[in-house]
């Protein structure tokens, strides 16, 4: 049965008018139909209240970002298949459980060979090239052809004796460069997924804001010291 509004144009309706045609057009219809109704007539006004919410949690979370701090910046070359979790682990390891401190471990770089026979596709090159331009990596684990583009250079790579001492030196001179450390036979590392392709030099950057830390992530990898939790 029409009611007094229906008879009338919508178009000729006040506000008032329509809200109370809406009204009974949803009290006259089922559960099921008010769904469709709903979501049909208003599908618009419903995408635009998500999307609404969905760019406040995003600028929420954005804001959120720039508190956090990181504590190491670790990329290990040819290393896609190593588990974050290690990074996780190695928080654990140092006793730190502040959770606005991130351990970032980035596998993004690789050769198009995987025992490192190949070469960096351009992608690699610039992501590498930026790593250590923007001062962004404190560590880099890598094949050898990568670390002698690094070692001899002054002030490029930090001494292992400087970053853990004499007495490390001293206790791990098969693995010890002057600076660098052989890691490929690490039992952590083959723990969180690495495999073994042949040498594997891990290198700290001299421009590193966190060498204490890099220096208790080669213990960790090497079981120097700390017993695991």
């Amino acid at each position: 049965m029409d009611t007094k509004f229906q008879k009338k144009h919508e178009s000729d309706m006040t506000k008032k008018e329509k809200r109370e045609l809406e009204r009974e057009k949803l009290a006259s219809m089922s559960g099921s139909e008010k769904t469709e109704y709903i979501l049909s007539y208003y599908k618009f006004h419903i995408a635009a209240v998500a999307g609404l919410i969905v760019l406040i949690v995003g600028i929420g979370m954005w804001i959120d970002s720039f508190r956090n701090e990181t504590m190491l910046y670790a990329a290990v070359i040819n290393g896609k298949e190593l588990d974050a979790g290690m990074m996780e682990h190695f928080q654990a390891y140092r006793g730190d459980d502040n959770r606005r401190h991130k351990y970032v471990l980035d596998t993004s770089v690789a050769f198009l060979g995987q025992d490192s026979s190949g070469e960096l596709d351009y992608a690699s090159q610039m992501k590498m090239v930026t790593l250590t331009g923007a001062g962004t990596a404190d560590v880099f684990i890598c094949p050898e052809e990568v670390y002698r583009n690094y070692t001899g250079e002054e002030n490029v790579l930090v001494p292992v004796e400087e970053l853990l001492g004499a007495e490390f030196v001293s206790a791990h001179k098969e693995i010890c460069e002057q600076d660098a450390v052989r890691i490929e036979d690490s039992e952590m590392l083959e723990k969180y997924g690495y495999q073994n392709r042949g040498p594997a030099y891990f290198i700290v950057f001299c421009y590193s804001g966190h060498q204490d830390v890099a220096a208790e992530f080669l213990e960790f990898l090497v079981g120097q010291d700390r017993q695991e939790p």
